[in-house]
């Protein structure tokens, strides 16, 4: 009898064991996933959740604490940014799956949630849910989708003109007089570059997102950014004094600002620009100022145009955002513009502040950091 006790004990040790083990192998697993799971048991209770869940959902939503299936819907519809509807019976069937999206910073996050039973060979245990982060393919999605509009809005027309403009140079029935075919061939050349402006542009964007923008940094005099920006606007824009710059005499400002001065200009020109095409205005104008504090320089960019109101202004730093985004909108562009401005800001640990009232005009600020000139530092004169 006693050898049966020791036997029994070995073999619960045994067992004990290797359970302990299989444990920690499907703990080690659950916990490695790319994929956030929970567990629901038969009475509604959570009784897992793993690292990837709380950290997706819950690393800016502070100390979350769900203990029931209950706490899981209400939380789910307490962050997401999109209506999710019937989603009480949506919990109440055996299998089910949703999509939803969270806000993180700027930038939205999206998800999709699966449901899915667990069961023995012969009692339901509880249910499973599994959470996917599925921004990258929404995000590929919407870019094929806005890649299409603006092939057919922003493509179409230079490639419908240089055409144009070839097959009537290349007619043989026709002798051209010199004049039109210099005016068709100037033609050709501003659609061209049209063209690889918008190449240009989704370039940007691509580097911006991949982190791998190369800038040219260096010191260069703060006049340098405004005058060398004013000197690619269209002469007949700057001779009709619809861009002013008023130099701040009575304020110290920094002379020397540091940072790559051509992608800065890219910033200014199209914080100018955008000034003055949105602007309905009779008499356009864009006033360009600057001030600092003791940490930052400022450029503003004030114009007296349609103005953007608040629930735009949340959304034009948005890759593909317009304003006036229907097919009859006045201006072209890929709404891009100011995305590419607010990275390239970033990227020189700055900013672009936006205040604007609709009717009423807006002001752009570039917001720069104010970095010393060290001993031995060159800039440009």
């Amino acid at each position: 009898m006693e050898n049966s006790g020791v036997d029994n004990n070995l073999k619960d040790k045994i067992y004990y064991e290797k359970y302990k083990n299989q444990h920690a192998q499907l703990n080690a697993v659950l916990k490695s996933m790319s994929e956030g799971i929970i567990l629901v048991d038969k009475n509604k209770q959570i009784v897992y959740q793993n690292e990837f869940f709380n950290n997706r959902l819950f690393n800016e939503n502070g100390k979350v604490t769900l203990k029931t299936e209950e706490d899981l819907i209400s939380f789910i519809l307490q962050v997401s940014e999109t209506t999710i509807e019937n989603l009480d019976e949506l919990f109440n069937s055996e299998e089910m799956h949703f999509k939803f999206n969270i806000k993180r910073g700027n930038r939205l996050k999206y998800f999709r949630m699966n449901k899915f039973s667990v069961r023995t060979e012969t009692e339901f245990i509880g249910n499973g849910y599994l959470l996917r982060d599925i921004t990258k393919e929404e995000e590929i999605d919407q870019l094929k989708t806005n890649l299409i509009t603006i092939a057919s809005h922003e493509f179409k027309t230079p490639i419908t003109s240089i055409r144009g403009s070839v097959e009537t140079l290349m007619r043989q029935d026709t002798n051209w007089d010199e004049d039109f075919k210099q005016e068709l061939l100037k033609g050709i050349h501003e659609d061209i570059l049209h063209l690889q402006d918008l190449l240009s542009v989704w370039f940007d964007i691509k580097k911006i997102e991949t982190g791998t923008m190369s800038l040219n940094k260096g010191y260069f005099p703060v006049h340098h950014l405004i005058s060398h920006t004013l000197d690619q606007i269209p002469l007949g824009i700057l001779e009709s004094n619809k861009i002013q710059y008023i130099e701040n005499h009575g304020e110290s400002i920094p002379s020397i600002l540091y940072g790559d001065k051509k992608r800065l200009q890219q910033v200014l020109l199209n914080l100018i620009m955008n000034g003055i095409v949105h602007n309905d205005s009779p008499e356009k104008m864009v006033l360009i100022t600057i001030s600092s504090d003791q940490q930052f320089v400022y450029i503003h960019v004030k114009d007296n145009g349609i103005g953007i109101s608040e629930k735009h202004r949340k959304k034009i730093f948005d890759r593909f955002f317009r304003v006036d985004n229907t097919p009859q909108r006045k201006t072209g562009g890929t709404g891009l513009g100011l995305s590419i401005c607010i990275g390239l800001m970033r990227e020189h640990e700055g900013d672009i502040l936006v205040e604007s009232k609709p009717g009423e005009g807006s002001i752009f600020t570039m917001k720069l950091p104010i970095i010393s000139k060290g001993e031995g530092d060159q800039y440009e004169s």
